[in-house]
């Protein structure tokens, strides 16, 4: 309930906070998943969207929430191609900055190689 009610506020920095708080990985590697699709297609796409901040914990976080999408659950099967396509450009633009480290470069390109293989599985 607290992330639908961080994400439903539509406030990164709260999206953010709230994902530092908790064991992000433990809790999107727990089965069944106490957060439905829409919940983490959501979240994948806020912390894109606020991904110059922190970014090495952001790009972790988003590798955890990635793996745990289900492209071909029905509840986000219509909002995931965009949303995966608006994360590639979003990751693609970053990784193409002078700024990026070296580190920060590596797991960005791996992240990109999952969407784009979650990309691949979308119809």
């Amino acid at each position: 309930r607290v992330f639908i009610a961080a994400l439903h506020r539509s406030d990164v920095s709260i999206v953010s906070w709230l994902c530092s708080q908790v064991d992000l990985h433990r809790l999107l590697s727990m089965v069944p998943l106490p957060l439905s699709q829409g919940v983490v297609l959501s979240l994948l796409q806020q912390l894109a969207c606020d991904i110059n901040n922190d970014m090495s914990r952001k790009i972790a976080w988003m590798t955890d929430v990635a793996t745990a999408i289900n492209p071909s659950d029905p509840m986000i099967t219509m909002h995931v191609r965009p949303i995966f396509e608006q994360v590639y450009q979003i990751l693609n633009h970053q990784r193409s900055l002078p700024t990026i480290t070296g580190a920060d470069l590596s797991s960005t390109r791996l992240l990109l190689h999952v969407i784009n293989s979650m990309l691949t599985t979308c119809k």
